[in-house]
């Protein structure tokens, strides 16, 4: 069935790049659990590059050898939660399943499917430019429109 929660972990997994959006959670997680310490022997600050190389090295160990590592859970967690508002998502795939679908052929061109048309133009050759062909279609579109 279309346009509900069943598989929404799984779609949302392949859909974003939940490893990388992790990784960066993870650094913050780490760097509160003590795992990460800010300074160097004889209290030399560490740079933001190398505590973002610790981080994510210690990401890819704990991934590779412990991937149901509390810290690597909690971190998921956090991105599926707090970023991506996960029970939010649920909730409203969960009210649109129960609503009847109405499929419609708009007679022209939408501000949604806009952008998608537009892109698909950019393949195509021609002797103007990307840019102003898509200016002058969305000024068409507007006259139309009466906007």
């Amino acid at each position: 069935m279309l346009l509900t929660g069943d598989r929404l972990l799984d779609d949302l997994r392949a859909a974003v790049n939940l490893g990388e959006l992790a990784r960066r959670q993870f650094r913050g997680i780490a760097r509160v659990a003590g795992l990460l310490v800010p300074s160097l022997p004889g209290g030399m600050p560490r740079s933001l590059r190398q505590l973002q190389a610790s981080a994510g090295l210690l990401y890819d160990v704990l991934r590779e050898h412990d991937p149901d590592h509390l810290l690597l859970a909690l971190a998921e967690h956090e991105v599926l939660h707090d970023s991506l508002d996960l029970p939010g998502l649920q909730q409203v795939l969960a009210r649109i399943s129960t609503q009847a679908l109405s499929v419609q052929r708009p007679a022209s061109l939408t501000p949604l499917g806009f952008p998608l048309w537009a892109e698909r133009l950019r393949g195509q050759f021609s002797n103007e430019d990307w840019r102003t062909r898509v200016q002058r279609a969305a000024q068409r579109l507007e006259r139309r429109h009466g906007r």
